[in-house]
């Protein structure tokens, strides 16, 4: 019994030991706050301006009536949003799990709906969008995929802003688009509740 005692204790001391050195290596972490620039900045690029330049989307920074700046995503078909706005909205788009559900929303508010689609079989989601919807955009991203591989699908995104107060919805049918409408097609639905 005093044996295995011992032999744990000096098990954990070597455990510690080896962690511990593992801890003390290499120059030491550097805490400091990061030093602003002449024009303010630190150096850190802006997460959302980022993403709406990858996206391909044009970026503006913008001056408000009291002089503050703001950044705006502009879209190919010239609507524009906040950026951050759009940015928190596509990283926290609505998909497939939530089809049939009602989502409070405010006024004002941008949202994103992304859902699978894959247009080289000929399907795509044909959506419509009550009046008190307002289209900002719909973009496809093909999934990453090997150079030459073909038919990869991805995904289509549809940002929207909350124009109008009451209820609202976003519906969309994947289907091929010269295919009638069938009871059988997959559809999805998200339904705004817009205060």
């Amino acid at each position: 019994m005093k044996r295995m005692v011992l032999g744990t204790a000096a098990a954990l001391l070597l455990c510690a030991c080896i962690l511990g050195a593992g801890c003390t290596g290499g120059e030491p972490a550097d805490l400091t706050t990061p030093t602003p620039t002449e024009n303010g900045s630190v150096g850190m690029a802006n997460p959302a301006a980022v993403w709406c330049e990858q996206m391909g989307y044009g970026y503006e920074i913008r001056k408000d009536a009291s002089g503050g700046e703001y950044g705006v995503c502009i879209f190919g078909n010239g609507m524009e949003a906040d950026e951050w706005a759009v940015y928190r909205a596509a990283m926290g788009a609505y998909n497939e799990t939530a089809n049939g559900t009602v989502v409070d929303v405010t006024k004002g508010d941008v949202v994103a709906i992304a859902l699978g689609e894959n247009p080289t079989t000929g399907y795509g989601w044909n959506a419509t969008l009550s009046a008190g919807l307002t289209l900002l955009n719909d973009t496809y991203v093909v999934d990453e995929h090997p150079a030459g591989m073909v038919g990869v699908g991805g995904t289509r995104t549809w940002i929207l802003r909350a124009d109008g107060t009451g209820d609202q919805t976003f519906s969309a049918v994947y289907k091929r688009p010269w295919e009638n409408a069938t009871a059988s097609d997959e559809t999805f639905s998200l339904a705004f509740s817009v205060a």
